[in-house]
Order: structure tokens, then sequence, then C-alpha cells
């Protein structure tokens, strides 16, 4: 059976080597789909081999369904430039796609951020886990922001996790909360005026987020900005 990676990208050029590195012996077929980049990205993925597709970014949907139609392989792993494949993971994938027992994969992701790994706050691989493995034309992805694999097969779960560099500056952490609280006002994705407060308990005290020390408490915090910000946004949108 053969694999294709979609890639989406934008901007990559610090963390798609070693995404490109980590892929070596695993994908049968490569696609990047570049929304524009300004930096090295394009330049990186012509120097890796791999096939390389412009598509103007809409939505996070938007370009991953894009990129799919683009494949030529039986299966499709769909990750971002930020993400690494161990040797595990990839001899895993491998043999799951060879079995054939499922036609979908959940997969964990181990998060890096800030510069370290953590394991709490709603952020844990048995937290953070979709679908990122899939057979080609089962399904596709919905929602403008935090997008999902939507399908109707019956959906596996591997068992090593993908290692995501996150987010390494506080800064981009910010950037990506205006940029996210935009797509979902134009998808009208509200909340309550008082979720804040929920995701912040719910993340600090009840997924844990005090084990892991500053990290823990400020992305509890950080996150629970979002959807302050969200409610900010509509109100001042519609007055």
């Amino acid at each position: 059976m053969n694999l294709s990676v979609v890639i989406p990208t934008l901007n990559e050029e610090k963390d798609l080597p070693e995404c490109l590195e980590s892929l070596k012996g695993l994908a049968d077929e490569v696609i990047v789909v570049d929304s524009g980049s300004t930096d090295k990205t394009v330049e990186i993925a012509t120097r890796f081999g791999v096939k390389i597709v412009n598509h103007p970014f809409t939505s996070y949907s938007g370009t991953r369904n894009f990129g799919d139609s683009q494949v030529r392989g039986d299966w499709i792993l769909s990750i971002e430039a930020d993400v690494t494949i161990s040797p595990e993971l990839s001899e895993e994938i491998t043999k799951a796609i060879n079995l054939e027992k499922f036609d979908a994969y959940f997969i964990g992701r181990v998060n890096i951020i800030w510069g370290a790994k953590v394991l709490h706050a709603d952020w844990s691989p048995k937290d953070d886990f979709h679908i990122w493995l899939y057979r080609r034309g089962i399904g596709e992805w919905q929602s403008l922001v935090h997008e999902e694999f939507v399908t109707d097969k019956k959906a596996g779960m591997l068992i090593n996790f993908l290692m995501h560099k996150n987010y390494e500056t506080v800064s981009e952490y910010i950037d990506k909360i205006n940029k996210y609280s935009e797509l979902a006002i134009r998808q009208k994705n509200y909340f309550p005026d008082w979720w804040f407060l929920r995701d912040f308990f719910k993340r600090y005290f009840y997924k844990l987020g005090f084990l892991d020390g500053y990290r823990g408490l400020f992305l509890s915090y950080l996150q629970s900005v979002y959807y302050l910000t969200l409610s900010v946004k509509r109100y001042t949108k519609t007055s």
C-alpha cells in the first residue's frame, strides 16, 4: 500500500527540514501545500525533492482537503510542518496500512511548548489525539479552525505518538489566539461568556495543569484568554 504525506506550510523554514528528514523511508510521496511562504520554505522542500503545490489560504480544513485531492497514494498521513515522526511510529504506520484492519487511525501528539514537553492541562497525548492517518477518499477535513478529519469509517488508535513542536514563544501563542479567534468568528463558533473560567479550571485543576509547573499555569491562563478574546470580538463586531 502506498502512503502519501500532506504538509500545509506558510513560512516553515525553521521546522520543515526536521519534519521532512523524519519521513525518509516511510512516505512514497510527500506533498507540501504552500500558502505563499516568503522565507526559504519552498527552497527547502525543493532540496528534499518533494512535490510542491501552491494554494491560497482560506481555512485550515480547505488547505488540507486541497492537499488530499493532489495525492496518488492509497493512504494519507496529514501532518503539520512542526511535527516529526519517530522510527517507532514510522514502523507502526507501515504495519497499520499493510494490515488494513481499519480505514483510519487516531494518533496522539506529544506537545513541546516553550522548549519542554507538556503532559497535562489538556495537552497530553491521551487528550490531544486526532485522525491523522486515513485511506484516501473516505472523508474530509471540516471546520475553519481546529479542523478535524470526519469519516463514517471505523478508526483504530496507534500506540506511538507524533512529536509536535507546538509553540516556541509566548508571542507565537498570542498571535495564534488572535488568528484562531478571527476564524472562529467567521464560522460563528461561539461559546458562553463564562467559558473562559470553565476552561481555566478544567485545564489547571481537572486536567492537572499544575503538575507542569509554570507552563501548566500560563498555558491554562492563555487558553482561557482565547475564549475571552472570542467573546470580546463577538460583542464589538455586533455592537
